[in-house]
C-alpha cells in the first residue's frame, strides 16, 4: 500500500531474542520498502497485576525482563 511504518518488536528473553529469529525478522524488514523505524522494545512484567485480578495465570511466570544489554544484542543483530 506504499504506507510509511515503524516497526516495534517487543524482547522477551528466551522467546524473542533468538539469534536466529532475529536474522528471519532482519531479512523480512529488509523486503519491506516503506520502513521508517525499528524499536525494540524491552518485555517487563508490570502488567502481570492484571492477569492476576482476573484470577487468571499469567503465561509469562518467571520469565525475566530484557535489559538494555539484551536490547543492544538485538540491534546489532538487526544492524539498528
Amino acid at each position: 500500500n506504499n504506507k510509511k511504518m515503524w516497526i516495534r518488536q517487543v524482547l522477551v528473553p528466551g522467546y524473542t531474542d533468538d539469534e536466529k529469529d532475529l536474522i528471519k525478522l532482519k531479512e523480512f524488514l529488509a523486503t519491506l520498502k516503506t520502513v521508517e523505524k525499528v524499536q525494540i522494545l524491552k518485555y517487563h512484567s508490570m502488567g502481570k497485576y492484571k492477569w492476576e485480578k482476573l484470577g487468571l495465570e499469567y503465561p509469562l511466570e518467571g520469565v525475566r525482563e530484557a535489559n538494555q544489554e539484551d536490547v543492544d544484542i538485538a540491534k546489532k543483530i538487526l544492524g539498528i
